[in-house]
């Protein structure tokens, strides 16, 4: 089921590697160290809290397979940090 695959880290794994594209696009960063600023920038910026949180209360209330994904979807597209910069 696909409960069993979803876990927490899916929203942070998918969040920092969007982000680290976008600092590649900007071109300011050295791509060798890229994903780790991402990384940190994750933690830092205090998107990983609103991730676990919004993750933990999706956790007690979801419905069937279709609805989680769009669920977690949107927890994804509301922390995307790219649009912190653009905004």
């Amino acid at each position: 089921m696909m409960h069993n695959v979803i876990n927490k880290s899916l929203p942070a794994t998918i969040l920092i590697l969007e982000y680290s594209f976008f600092l590649s696009e900007q071109g300011t960063e050295e791509s060798a160290k890229i994903m780790e600023l991402a990384a940190i920038e994750y933690e830092r910026s205090g998107t990983l809290a609103a991730v676990q949180k919004a993750m933990e209360d999706l956790s007690q209330d979801h419905g069937d397979d279709e609805e989680l994904c769009k669920m977690i979807i949107d927890i994804i597209l509301h922390n995307r940090m790219s649009k912190v910069i653009k905004e």
